[in-house]
This record gives C-alpha cells, structure tokens and sequence, in this order.
C-alpha cells in the first residue's frame, strides 16, 4: 500500500475522534437565570411625632443583576404582598409620591415595595421594603386681588384665590366656599378652581342663590351657591382641604355692599362725585322711571376704583343686568375705554344706551376706544378751537326732534364724522377760534355732536351726545329730548 493511501486511511478513522471529542466537550446541565436584586437607597427611616417627613416624599432605588439587565420596577405600597396586590410599572430609578394619611387623621406609616424585573421577565422574588413614617400638615388658602377690589356692587362678585400645602401642591384636594355664615354647608369646588364669578340667580331677591363660573368658564356650574344677601354687607369665606382632609383656617375676604337691583334702568355716573345724577334722575322720573338704580363708576378711595367690578367680564355680566342705561360723563377717555370693554353683552342681548360724554380736547381723535359708538372719528381742525357758546343753539336733523340751547361756554367741542350705517340727529351752530390769531368765525365745517345707531334688526340700541345733556336746557326743554329718546327710539 503506498504512502497516499495509508495518509487517507488515516484521516477517515481519525473524524470519529474529533466528533466524539467535541460531543463531550458541550455535556453538561444548563444553569438557570438568576432574578436580580432590588436595593432602596434609603433601607430605614426612623422619625417620630412632629418629626415625621411630609406627605410629599422622593424616593430613589436601584438594581444588581448578575446575568443579565434590568428592564424596569414595579412598586406598590401594600404592606403584605398577595396575589390581589396591585403593582405600578416604571423604568425610572426616583420618583415623588403624595402620601396622604388617612381622613381625620394626620400621621401614618405608609409601606413601599419595590422588585427590579430583568431582561428576561424575571422579578425580584424578595422586594426591597422601607416603612415610611408621614405627618400631614395643614393647607393654607388666601385670597388674591382683582383688578379691581369692589366695595359696593350689584349682585355679580368675583373673586380669586390660591392655595399652598407644606406637604407639596399635589397633597392640595379643594376648596370650600360660604357666604357670611361658616357653619352652613360649603360650596366645594376642585383645587384647580382659584377663581369664580357668583351671579344672583335672581338679581331683586334679599336672599340670593347663586350661580357659580369656575375660572374662565362662559356658563355656571350646574351647582349653584346660596348665602349671599341683598342691601347688605357680604363676605365670602375660604378653607383649603388637603387629601387627608385635613383643613385650612377660613379666611374672610373684604366685605362688600351687595346692591339689589330695583329697576330695569342703570344710571351709569362717569363724573368722580355725585355731579348731575338728580338731573337725570328727574328727567327718567318724567319719562315713567321713578324708579332707577345707579353706579358711580369712577368713584375712587385710595387710588382702588370703589363701585368698578373685580374686571372687565364681571362688569359686563353687571351692565347686562339692565335693559337701558343712561351713562353721563366728563372723561371720554375713561368712559369710552371701559364701555367699549363691558357693554358687548348689554348689546348683545338688545341692551340700549344714552351716552352723554364730553370729549375733551386732550382725547385722542384716532382712539380705537370709538369702535362701539356710532362714532366712526373726531373733527379736528388745524391750529383751531371749536367752541359752543352759552345760548347757542342745537338743530335737530329731524324737524320732530325739539331744538336745544346751551346754558353754558363749552371752551372745545369735538363735531364728529358718523360710521357707516349711524344716523346723525343734531348740528350744533359752533364758533371757530383761531389758535395763531385768536379770531373767532363762525364754523362752517362739520358740526354733527349728536347721533344714534341701530341693531341688525332696525331698532335704535345706541344715541350719543358729545356734549353733556344737563348743559343744554337754555330753552327748557330737554325733557321732550329725553322722551324722543327713550319712548319713541328705545321703545319703552
């Protein structure tokens, strides 16, 4: 047999070897996967009484596992673990918790468990434990500022407020609300609620029921709230509720005088003082309106606005209480900015006003304040004054209209260029003054000061005056004004 042959031979009785080789190489019992271990940074707490940790608690844990990797956590705070046990999943190593002991009390011991789940599904067999000792602490609740903080209103408060809790803002559960009277039943409402506007269901009654708009809501709760008083000084309360229920002091917001409304119609004083409300008092009077409620919207004490809502919604949901509203003024600025602001619900739903507003000569002729008005802009002529002397008179547009004279020297007048739509009623005969020479003219240009507007179905809703009515009475007459005003345009 030759050399070739034997080496083959050779290598064919040798492959038996190396497979049974390597077969028993690989013999052997697989070893299992080994659970990994859970480990809480913090294995003991020991506190007592007032020394307890607050409700709010940060935990922090992490995991060993000797095989593999850990893929997540599941936690629960039930003090023995069975079958029934809840466990909450997370693949975060911290996490904060709000620990609320049990209502009416305001300690407890809470017990958290936590097993690390590896890459292969297997959880921790022996949970890491750690018994918590909490102490709740008491909320607190305040009351904030409005724009305004209203002394005397009409039955429509708002109010706002906040809330804090020494065991974190989550522990906060509520508020609850009276009005006056802290042992009756409280108004509750959600801790995300800091502020509301309370509505007399009925604006005439003594006792009120309210309706209640939570925050920024454009319709009430479906509960209302009862307490508040007309005629009467009244004060809301407040109390904090945190989730052990345990409760803030009540805290007393500022009282206010709540006004019942007497009467459809709302004399709106613009004037600082009490200045002309008898005059236009007596001319309702003459009309039928014995009868007539008043705000002295611009009534200051302190620098705070006394009669002016907590804002502007609240002072329209005011103003739209009424069917008419007669609102004289000697500040357009003032007048024209918070009505453009408040009177859109008045409107709306078929509100109509008497506006009788001297505009100065510092008021702005571009001002967007007129974009509610049948004003569409001012006359404003160059390097001249207009001026209304006293026994000039006022020309009606329509001869039914009665002509008035003024009693007075208004020392600048503002003609005004109507909107689109707007119907001008009066021409006044005006001197021009010229600034540079001081001559005086009479004024030929522009001289409307007085004109109305309608609603989309026809009917009158808006007349104004950019001359204060109380000075125009040299003929004794103003009365047959009023009553074109408001029996034949308004309807009543």
């Amino acid at each position: 047999m030759n050399r070739s042959a034997i080496n083959t031979i050779l290598l064919f009785a040798a492959i038996p070897l190396v497979f049974g080789s390597c077969k028993k190489d690989f013999e052997g019992t697989e070893l299992g996967n080994i659970a990994p271990e859970t480990y809480l940074v913090t294995d003991t707490i020991i506190r007592f009484g007032d020394d307890r940790l607050e409700s709010e608690v940060t935990l922090k844990w992490w995991s060993d596992d000797e095989d593999g990797f850990v893929t997540g956590y599941e936690y629960t705070f039930d003090p023995i673990i069975s079958e029934a046990t809840v466990w909450s999943y997370t693949e975060a190593q911290d996490s904060t918790f709000i620990l609320a002991p049990p209502a009416g009390e305001d300690s407890a011991d809470f017990v958290f468990q936590i097993r690390s789940i590896d890459n292969k599904g297997l959880k921790d067999p022996t949970p890491a434990r750690l018994v918590i000792p909490v102490k709740n602490s008491p909320p607190e609740a305040q009351f904030l500022d409005g724009l305004v903080s209203p002394v005397k209103s009409f039955p429509v408060l708002k109010y706002f407020w906040s809330g804090t809790d020494p065991d974190g803002e989550e522990n906060l559960l509520r508020f609850e609300l009276c009005f006056n009277d802290t042992t009756q039943t409280p108004y509750i409402v959600d801790k995300t609620v800091t502020s509301a506007i309370f509505e007399a269901v009925d604006p005439t009654a003594t006792d009120m029921v309210c309706k209640v708009y939570q925050n920024a809501a454009t319709l009430p709760n479906a509960i209302t709230m009862d307490g508040m008083v007309g005629n009467a000084w009244n004060a809301l309360y407040i109390r904090a509720v945190d989730q052990s229920e345990a409760t803030s002091w009540y805290v007393k917001a500022d009282s206010v005088f709540v006004k019942k409304v007497n009467s459809t119609v709302l004399m709106v004083n613009g004037y600082t003082t009490l200045t002309n409300e008898t005059f236009y008092a007596a001319r309702l009077a003459n009309q039928g309106f014995s009868v007539v409620d008043t705000i002295q919207i611009f009534e200051q004490s302190g620098g705070n606005y006394t009669q002016q809502s907590a804002d502007n919604i609240t002072q329209a949901k005011v103003f739209d209480l009424f069917d008419v509203i007669i609102w004289f003024s000697n500040s357009a600025d003032n007048s024209f900015s918070l009505a453009q602001k408040t009177t859109g619900d008045f409107f709306n739903s078929g509100g109509k006003m008497l506006m009788s507003v001297y505009i100065s000569s510092t008021f702005d002729p571009l001002s967007n304040f007129l974009d509610f008005t049948p004003i569409a802009e001012l006359v404003n002529p160059v390097d001249t004054t207009l001026i209304l002397d006293n026994g000039a008179q006022l020309i009606p547009v329509d001869g039914s209209w009665p002509t008035l004279q003024s009693t007075a020297i208004v020392g600048t007048v503002k003609p005004i260029i109507l909107q689109i739509g707007a119907t001008p009623l009066y021409h006044a005969n005006l001197t021009a003054k010229d600034n540079i020479t001081l001559s005086l003219t009479p004024w030929l240009g522009e001289s409307v000061v007085m004109a109305k507007k309608e609603d989309g179905v026809g009917n009158t809703n808006f007349v104004i005056s950019t001359l204060e009515l109380n000075k125009l009475d040299g003929l004794i007459n103003i009365d047959e004004f009023f009553q074109k005003v408001i029996i034949d345009e308004f309807g009543f």
